[in-house]
């Protein structure tokens, strides 16, 4: 980097034709410039050597301004012409490919004329920052490069990450955003109203948050994320400020991290099921609607078994809903007489279906059953129809009519597939005929009567495998997954960083410097907000847990750079929980106490 990942960026960005604030740098150079001409280059190397941080720090703010660095920022403050300037870091090693260095260095707003010196030394100071030594060997003793940028007195600011740091999908764009300036936003101090929108339709699918934002502003921000990534060609984090509809971009690096952060489950329905119906119920969603969308998306829907309640509970990824509906468009609306064609074949396959059990046929499983999984479909996104906002009322209305028509057959033909298993099953599987698999029971492979008893204590059925389980909550872990937070927990947060396990340990509440002292290894960190100052802590501890902040915060990027697990926003931590309480984190971001 010749000036800093952030100085380097602002170039990059303006020789592209993307609109920033006017600014200049001071140098690397300029800065050992002002070292050997106060001859204090020696000085400041022994110290650094010798871990005097804080020496280093008094001794350049002792120092004057060098006749040469004067005259540098007369000039060039005189062609951006502002009453007030910020005065930003760009250290050799900031905001890179690997690391981001994240609110480690020091930057001034508000600055006036006279004061740009006195800050720019600051900005020095902070190279010498432990938490910034403690963060990366990655290290140049003179690695400071200083920004001098007219200060944007936005309207509105935030941060934008192209893809969803916190997920696994890439089809999301976030924005977040706060009134006036983004750094109570990038602090954690606030939580901002977050935007997600979907990358191809450019359509909002979710808020939450209480801005009124303008469609044209969210237009411009999109046509900047995607000028951005197309020049740096990866998923970029971009900070801007948005004044008189004019939208700024303040700085643009690449995202360091993606989280491991849960597939999100929500309960969409709960009946008494045999593991047969669910098979089908499962191909029938899984290969049949990947067949209608020509394998674009398909999703795959979660099955749990409890026995307390005799019911299977069935769970759909959010993100998978929402990725449906595109290709489901394309196929059903734009060939809709192609559509109308399937339709009349799968009412053909339902009187076929109906005829068999009306007149007690004796049924050859797998013609019949793949007639079932080839009905499924239409009736799964006639049940779905309702929350599909791309599709046209004529493509809902088919779907909805199928359901409502139709229905019936599904239940009907599954209940006779299974009344004709039960016909040939040994008196002894005649009680497990809900535990049993397809499989199972139309070849007569049997499990032991031992492995049903597990089967009928409870089960998960997933990924088109059956999981036979007394921990739920263990097996999420594993499979990367997370229920939906239940109304009745103490806290609930969002992950933007989650480590796949189950996490359990002593709580540390940090309110201010002095609770530092109370940190023992191990222990879950719960704060308002992490800041720079934590971090000589939070390699050390097992998760952390705030009261405030977005997936963009400083503090969600270095939690997924570290990989500690981190939830955000919960609205209460430390109101709710003291040191020395004892909790536990569910993958459904819910917190508990435990004794």
């Amino acid at each position: 980097m010749k000036y800093g990942g952030k100085a380097d960026s602002l170039l990059f960005l303006r020789e592209n034709k993307i609109l920033v604030p006017n600014f200049f740098i001071i140098t690397k150079e300029d800065y050992t410039n002002f070292l050997t001409k106060n001859k204090i280059d020696a000085e400041i190397k022994t110290l650094f050597l010798n871990k005097d941080y804080q020496k280093i720090k008094k001794i350049i703010k002792k120092q004057s301004i060098t006749q040469e660095l004067k005259e540098k920022i007369e000039e060039k403050t005189l062609k951006i012409s502002s009453q007030f300037y910020a005065v930003r870091s760009s250290a050799t090693n900031e905001d890179g490919e690997n690391k981001s260095y994240a609110g480690q260095y020091d930057s001034f707003l508000n600055i006036k004329k006279e004061k740009l010196f006195e800050n720019i030394k600051n900005c020095w100071c902070s190279l010498y920052n432990e938490n910034v030594i403690l963060y990366s060997k990655d290290f140049d003793i003179y690695g400071m490069n200083v920004i001098i940028q007219e200060m944007i007195e936005p309207d509105y600011s935030g941060v934008i990450f192209s893809i969803d740091p916190s997920s696994e999908t890439k089809n999301y764009t976030i924005i977040e955003m706060v009134k006036g300036l983004g750094e109570k936003l990038v602090s954690g101090k606030v939580t901002p109203t977050k935007i997600f929108i979907r990358k191809q339709t450019k359509r909002i699918d979710l808020k939450l948050g209480n801005l009124n934002i303008k469609k044209d502003t969210i237009n411009a921000l999109m046509e900047n994320v995607e000028k951005i990534e197309k020049i740096y060609n990866q998923p970029m984090d971009i900070e801007y400020a948005i004044t008189k509809d004019e939208c700024y971009i303040l700085q643009a690096r690449p995202i360091t991290a993606t989280s491991l952060s849960p597939k999100t489950f929500d309960l969409f329905l709960t009946r008494q099921k045999p593991i047969i119906d669910i098979e089908i119920f499962y191909k029938g969603e899984y290969e049949g609607i990947k067949a209608i969308t020509r394998n674009l998306y398909y999703f795959k829907p979660l099955f749990v078994y409890n026995k307390e309640e005799n019911n299977v509970s069935i769970y759909y990824n959010g993100v998978d809903l929402e990725e449906l509906p595109e290709p489901m468009y394309y196929y059903l609306d734009l060939d809709f007489d192609k559509t109308l064609d399937y339709y009349e074949t799968i009412k053909k396959d339902i009187k076929y279906l109906d005829n068999i059990i009306d007149n007690n046929q004796t049924i050859e499983y797998k013609g019949y059953i793949e007639k079932i999984i080839e009905i499924y479909p239409f009736t799964s996104l006639g049940q779905l129809a309702g929350h599909f906002n791309e599709m046209t009322q004529r493509v809902k209305d088919v779907l909805i009519e199928f359901r409502e028509k139709y229905d019936y057959i599904i239940y009907k033909a599954i209940d006779y597939l299974i009344l004709k298993v039960k016909e040939k099953l040994p008196k002894e599987y005649q009680a497990y005929i809900d535990f049993l698999k397809l499989e199972e029971a139309v070849n007569n492979n049997f499990p032991s009567i031992e492995e049903l008893e597990k089967r009928k204590q409870g089960y998960i059925y997933y990924n088109g495998a059956l999981y036979v389980t007394e921990d739920y909550d263990q097996f999420f872990c594993k499979q990367n997954i997370s229920i939906a937070a239940k109304e009745n927990a103490l806290l609930t947060g969002t992950f933007t960083y989650y480590s796949g396990e189950n996490i359990k340990g002593r709580v540390c509440k940090i309110m201010n410097d002095k609770d530092f002292s109370n940190f023992k290894e191990k222990d879950i960190i719960v704060t308002p907000m992490t800041s720079p100052k934590f971090l000589s802590i939070l390699k050390h501890c097992q998760a952390i847990i705030t009261d405030e902040g977005g997936v963009t915060s400083h503090a969600a990027i270095i939690s997924r750079e570290l990989k500690i697990p981190c939830l955000v926003g919960t609205m209460g931590a430390t109101k709710n929980l003291s040191t020395g309480d004892f909790i536990e984190i569910t993958p459904r971001g819910e917190v508990k106490k435990i004794k």
